[in-house]
């Protein structure tokens, strides 16, 4: 399936340290480069690559936003350890590693956007294509880093070439500059040629391009920005531009989005995700595989002896673990948001999970296999909650969607990273809607999401009920805005558990008119909860609001000041 890409990636590979860091230093010295069109496809190559980047999606992306958010945390003594119960600092490599990679990943793509057009190409429509990956990519990269670092005083934003030492350090620009920088760019790579053609193509073919960029990921990148923002509307229209352009469709089966052996199927429904590969003539820390299957699955494997991962014993590392209060919510719907029937208790009688929503069953584990490590000899099977109920063996989950039994090694498995899929353009039609006061219309964009997940492996359930009043099998009442908008913010919360986009929301989001959902989540929330559901290990706090921009940034950047609390 990923042939095409991987060989482009391998061929990147030998060349990033110059695409990377020196990429200045290579146009000076090498006047042959930027001159043919295989070139520029090194360059743009080189511009990828920093998605496949061990500080970015391979390992730092998975491995950190679980820490900061309130569902997930980490045990153990590793950095995500400290950065979990809040005693990191701007030194810690995991935390701050986003920082210069996507800085350079921006560098790169300058050097794209200012030499390629001089190039001459067969196509002009190829040219252009290229040119449009390499604004998507500045724009995503400033995306990323104005979430993550910009919350009090923005970030450079850097869109020309580094030619000295004279625009080597930028200052912050303020959020509102930078968010017209990342629109502007999505919205060159979402327009057209002269010849009114997309300048990237509505759609890949997985079997051969997954992992570049489409007008459809421009434009669903936009109605995640404008949905950021607050821009409502917008949202709306651009999510529902993903939508009427059908070339994206459910999976019927959510179980089926998570099946290492069925990647082109879940490519229907991804609009942007990175691929990754069992890479196994590279070095685990830089091959082109990931690290997720083993970061986020328990120290077992699964009943019967087959491997979550390429662990040298097929195991994973049991580090990253879900709050017991999270899965409690929907398993025992205690919101009454029809997740399930609380009266059913299916932790012991398996034969009752139809009474539950089927996400609940395929994104939490209900029980693993132990393991020896010397001798490979299968042991006790363990119960993780909400397997037992009260009676399991462990409290704190784990995610389930991401496994590989055909893993190279701890950081080579196969498992992609989404990014968005449908399940986003609905969910942000549906936030956007009701934030416009269009209750029916949000609460279709809403059902329709919840229509797959009925669906379960064929069998179809009563289960999540339905929230419009004009579907058969609801809730049975209206809900008020803010109700409507807990709700979003819980249905994002099951749909996207472990795919690292609860943070983002806690962050954007308001509980009510004048409280942050973060604030509501860390002073109302979670000290509601019975303390037997809530992990200590995971402490949110004020400064979590924001990651430390590196040290060694600060000292040498006058324009750029740190995060509160670093």
């Amino acid at each position: 399936m990923k042939k095409y890409i991987l060989s482009l990636l391998i061929g990147t590979a030998l060349l990033s340290s110059c695409l990377d860091v020196d990429i200045v230093d290579r146009v000076e010295k090498e006047d042959g480069f930027f001159k043919t069109e295989d070139h520029a496809l090194a360059a743009i190559n080189g511009v990828y690559s920093t998605l496949y980047a061990f500080a970015y999606h391979k390992t730092n992306w998975a491995i950190i936003l679980p820490t900061y958010e309130d569902a997930m945390f980490s045990t153990g003594n590793a950095v995500p350890a400290t950065v979990s119960n809040n005693t990191h600092s701007a030194g810690s490599a995991p935390v701050v590693n986003f920082w210069g990679e996507l800085y350079n990943g921006i560098k790169n793509a300058n050097e794209v956007i200012a030499r390629v057009p001089s190039i001459s190409f067969k196509s002009e429509n190829d040219k252009n294509r290229i040119i449009a990956e390499a604004y998507f990519l500045r724009a995503l990269y400033h995306y990323d880093l104005m979430r993550l670092y910009g919350g009090v005083n923005g970030i450079p934003i850097v869109i020309e070439p580094v030619t000295g030492i004279e625009n080597a350090y930028v200052p912050q620009s303020p959020a509102s500059k930078v968010y017209e920088q990342i629109i502007s760019d999505f919205e060159y790579a979402a327009g057209l040629n002269d010849d009114d053609t997309p300048r990237l193509p509505k759609r890949l073919d997985p079997a051969y391009t997954s992992g570049r960029v489409t007008n459809g990921a421009a434009h669903a990148f936009l109605a995640e920005v404008y949905l950021t923002l607050g821009r409502w509307e917008d949202a709306a229209r651009e999510a529902q531009e993903v939508i009427s352009s059908e070339q994206y469709t459910f999976v019927n089966d959510y179980q089926n989005l998570w099946d290492i052996e069925q990647e082109s199927l879940a490519q229907t429904e991804h609009i942007f995700s990175v691929p990754f590969f069992r890479d196994k003539d590279a070095l685990a820390d830089q091959s082109l595989g990931s690290n997720i299957a083993h970061l986020f699955n328990p120290a077992g494997v699964q009943v019967g002896g087959k491997l979550v991962s390429g662990n040298p014993y097929g195991k994973g590392a049991g580090a990253h673990r879900v709050q017991k209060w999270f899965i409690r919510y929907f398993q025992d719907d205690q919101g009454n948001l029809g997740y399930s029937d609380p009266s059913v208790d299916a932790s012991i009688d398996e034969s009752k999970l139809i009474s539950k929503d089927y996400r609940i069953e395929i994104t939490f584990w209900r029980r693993f296999q132990q393991k020896n490590n010397n001798t490979g000899v299968l042991g006790n099977i363990v119960t993780v909650y909400p397997a037992a109920g009260g009676n399991s063996q462990e409290n704190w989950g784990y995610i389930r969607k991401f496994i590989d039994p055909q893993g190279i090694n701890n950081r080579t498995n196969e498992n992609d990273m989404p990014r968005l899929r449908l399940s986003d353009m609905y969910l942000i039609r549906a936030e956007a809607l009701n934030e416009l006061g269009k209750y029916t219309e949000a609460c279709q964009a809403i059902d329709m999401v919840r229509e797959r997940a009925r669906k379960a492996n064929g069998t179809e359930r009563a289960y999540p009920k339905y929230i419009g009043s004009d579907r058969p099998d609801n809730i049975g009442r209206t809900l008020t805005k803010q109700e409507f908008r807990w709700l979003v913010f819980m249905e994002r919360g099951l749909e996207f558990a472990g795919e690292q986009k609860r943070w983002f929301d806690l962050i954007r989001m308001k509980y009510d008119e004048n409280t942050q959902m973060y604030d509501y989540i860390k002073d109302t929330f979670i000290p509601s909860r019975p303390a037997a559901d809530v992990q200590k290990q995971g402490v949110m706090a004020a400064r979590k609001k924001y990651f430390p921009i590196p040290f060694a940034e600060v000292s040498r950047n006058d324009g750029v000041q740190q995060n509160p609390g670093y």
